[in-house]
């Protein structure tokens, strides 16, 4: 029996997308340390999967269960486990991820959770286990732990923000808790959909570093990381490599980093020592300013495909975003990399609150010229705009119309379609983000000149 149970549920239904669940994997590997044994749980949240899990949580009695949550379809089942494991239990309930750190008042407004966790949960998951361990579940028995929100005497308490971890090299998956072979991806994986051809026979992933300096308003790294750029050691990433490809049989790497070459000297001397083809996410206005001979010594590291945020076609877009990029920059690194070998796949969303039909249709256009240079670019999108409290874009979606989900429920629907409306982005353009094909882009006939239906 474990003294700590962490788990994460995805929604139910087959598929590729399962990414690992770095996030529990590193809580393990402090919760470790510091001495508590720990299970880690990774499925999919059906019915029945998740009366089994509350049935072996109150079989086990660990001293606090936790919840990896994520804001959209995953947050549905891992909500059902909680009201499920509290009738059943008393034991505390904490939720981290970034769901609760975006939304911890809410987060624990549904009754079943104890504690959210707010930003990094290393440290914070292991003071927790300790109080509770002694028994101490006062509300100043938790004042004392930075980084969390819990309810108290009919109010909601926060403590003092906690101090980011800078030497990340203190922690490392804990992948002997779980099976690392079912995160291997053999003909498709989560890029898939985004027009990547990373095809090999074990293609791996790897994080190696967490948040990004720049600014777009639209991303969660504003209120999760507020800017800051921490990373692994480059001796400790290129022994993780070395691992990966001798003990795991790894033949193609997929680099998750929010912004790898933040620190461009530690990204190209890991970049020198991949050995498999691999792809990353790079910033268009990198590949401009880098230029030719950066993306070289790229395509001669075995780098196969660079995964660009184009996001709109519109410059006045770009900087409402807060972007830092030009339509010319997204142009040109496409040209860039395809001289040196290199495929780019490009991501565009629409819906920003302020932008027109003009300005859509200037992304739609630029998808369609992208689209049309080959098979050596793949043009994903248009997904649909969701504005995430705490960042630039969501307060002037606010201000246009936009009406926050007031319930998790609200938070939990697929995006597309579905996901909460954006007042300010007409019916016809949202279906868009559904339709994923080219012939639908370039035709919109079927709309009024003023873009309704």
């Amino acid at each position: 029996m474990a003294d700590v149970i962490l788990v994460k549920l995805e929604p139910p239904g087959g598929g590729h997308q399962i990414a690992p669940p770095f996030g529990i994997l590193y809580l393990a590997s402090a919760l470790e340390q510091a001495g508590f044994s720990t299970r880690l749980i990774h499925e999919r949240g059906t019915r029945e999967t998740i009366t089994r899990i509350v049935g072996e949580i109150v079989r086990d009695t660990p001293i606090l269960v936790g919840f990896s949550t994520l804001t959209g379809p995953s947050l549905a089942p891992t909500l059902d486990a909680s009201r499920a494991l509290r009738r059943a239990s008393k034991v505390p309930i904490v939720w981290g991820g970034l769901h609760p750190t975006m939304l911890p008042e809410q987060s624990l407004s549904a009754g079943c959770v104890d504690i959210a966790v707010i930003g990094e949960g290393e440290e914070t998951v292991v003071e927790l286990a300790q109080v509770m361990k002694e028994g101490g579940s006062t509300g100043k028995s938790f004042q004392a732990i930075a980084g969390i929100a819990f309810p108290r005497d009919g109010h909601i308490v926060r403590t003092a923000a906690r101090p980011f971890i800078r030497k990340l090299d203190r922690y490392a998956p804990a992948w002997h808790l779980l099976q690392i072979q079912d995160y291997f991806f053999h003909d498709r994986h989560f890029y898939s959909e985004m027009g990547s051809s990373l095809t090999a026979p074990v293609v791996a992933s790897v994080i190696t570093s967490r948040g990004c300096p720049w600014r777009c308003g639209y991303c969660y790294n504003q209120f999760v990381n507020r800017r800051s750029f921490r990373a692994h050691s480059a001796e400790r990433i290129i022994d993780d490599l070395r691992r990966l490809r001798q003990d795991h049989g790894a033949s193609a790497i997929i680099i998750e980093d929010d912004c790898f070459f933040a620190d461009r000297s530690r990204g190209l001397e890991i970049a020198r020592h991949m050995d498999v083809p691999w792809n990353v996410s790079i910033r268009a206005n990198d590949i401009c300013r880098w230029g030719d001979e950066f993306i070289r010594t790229l395509a001669s590291c075995n780098c196969q495909e660079i995964r660009i945020g184009a996001e709109s076609g519109s410059q006045r877009i770009l900087d409402l975003m807060g972007k830092d990029i030009t339509v010319a920059d997204i142009r040109k690194s496409v040209a860039i990399c395809r001289s040196h070998g290199i495929r780019t796949g490009l991501n565009f969303m629409i819906g920003i609150p302020g932008e027109t039909m003009d300005d859509i249709r200037q992304t739609f256009a630029l998808m369609d010229e992208l689209e049309a240079i080959g098979p050596g670019v793949a043009v994903n999108g248009p997904s649909i705009f969701l504005p995430w409290p705490g960042t630039a874009l969501y307060d002037l979606a606010v201000k246009q119309g936009f009406v926050p989900p007031d319930s998790m429920e609200g938070w939990s629907n697929r995006w597309g379609p579905s996901q909460p409306k954006t007042p300010f982005l007409n019916k016809g353009y949202r279906l868009a983000g559904y339709y994923r094909f080219l012939a639908f882009r370039k035709d919109l006939h079927f709309m009024a000149g003023d873009g309704s239906l």
